[in-house]
């Protein structure tokens, strides 16, 4: 478990995450509050997918197939906690089609100070380890030092090692979007210039991975009111790119909150498994598709999110926000299911 921390020196709003979100202190300025309550903020796209698919292969040709409709796969992970976070987004990588529908991914784990080096890693150069590492390592001021874990390496080297069988115009490239030390912008204002300018105004397609609260599509109004600027990065994008966007969360048991922090709602995934049609777990869920669509969040994603403003609780608590509202899927790992060989959580 990771804890993740912004500071300003405004209006202060003290919010700790759980699984892929950050600790922000900030203020908010009338422009951003209209922004981040905007209906266009939140539109999800019109994308034929089957409501379940299973296993960790399949999912991934699933997910590349998204790129035929949208340009944006927004893949949230749940930062080092499940191996399924590491081994889809390889095997998404090494499919053969998505060099083909796919040249940019834009990653949280990736400094765009050190995007020069970045560069000349995934183009095959050779580049000293030492020097590769501040590629990650310099997003520690506010990733807490989860972006050490082996697997974000692992996943630069998959993206090296498939772009060494491409031609150097079919190649993928690589964008670290996260500001760096002393940034005076946030994670997501980061990722949403980078995407604008690299990817949507170019009409290309990018894969885009970070931790899931980053991408989740609503929150409840007094929480907005504490976010700034980074409103999270798929209601930004849609504000000025409406429906170009897939966002994919992980979903499944979570570790236990720190004993400061209010238990709230306790997951009932056996609901969750019953509504299911297959016992394979991991499974790509459609979030649009009854019942899931109508499951709440506080319920299923209450412990993702937590604020500490008068007592420490789920930002969801008491919200009607629903799972449907959230996001456009999700990958279900489950508990005491039959799972893919690939996508065992991690312990």
């Amino acid at each position: 478990m990771s804890f993740r921390s912004v500071t300003a020196n405004v209006r202060m709003a003290r919010v700790i995450a759980f699984g892929g979100a950050a600790l922000v202190f900030v203020s908010l300025t009338n422009e951003s509050l209209i922004r981040a309550q905007s209906p266009r903020s939140t539109m999800s796209p019109n994308l034929s997918l089957p409501d379940e698919t299973t296993g960790v292969d399949a999912i991934a040709r699933t997910l590349i197939s998204a790129f035929d409709q949208v340009d944006i796969v927004a893949l949230g992970e749940a930062h080092g906690r499940f191996r399924l976070d590491s081994d889809l987004r390889i095997a998404m990588v090494r499919h053969p089609d998505f060099a083909k529908k796919v040249r940019s991914i834009v990653i949280e784990c990736g400094s765009a100070t050190e995007q020069s080096t970045l560069d000349r890693y995934i183009r095959g150069e050779n580049v000293p380890r030492v020097q590769l590492e501040r590629v990650w390592k310099a997003t520690s001021e506010t990733t807490n030092g989860f972006c050490d874990a082996p697997i974000y390496a692992d996943f630069l080297a998959a993206v090296r090692d498939v772009n060494s069988r491409l031609p150097a115009e079919a190649r993928i490239r690589v964008f670290g979007g996260h500001p760096g030390p002393g940034a005076n912008r946030g994670i997501e204002t980061t990722a949403v210039a980078v995407l604008k300018e690299q990817v949507l105004q170019k009409h290309g397609k990018a894969l885009v991975i970070y931790g899931a609260a980053h991408f989740y599509r609503a929150f409840p109004i007094d929480y907005l009111s504490s976010m700034g600027d980074d409103i999270g990065l798929a209601r930004k994008l849609e504000i000025d790119f409406p429906g170009r966007t897939f966002v994919v969360i992980p979903l499944g048991p979570l570790d236990r909150p720190p004993a400061w922090v209010t238990a709230g709602t306790d997951p009932d995934f056996q609901k969750f498994d019953r509504a299911l049609k297959t016992h394979v777990r991991p499974v790509l869920v459609s979030l649009q598709s009854l019942p899931f669509r109508d499951f709440t969040a506080e319920e299923f994603l209450g412990r993702t999110l937590t604020t500490c403003r008068g007592g420490c609780k789920s930002v969801f608590q008491g919200s009607s926000i629903t799972l449907g509202q959230m996001a456009d899927a999700c990958i279900y790992v489950g508990v005491g299911a039959d799972v893919d060989s690939k996508a065992k959580p991690t312990q």
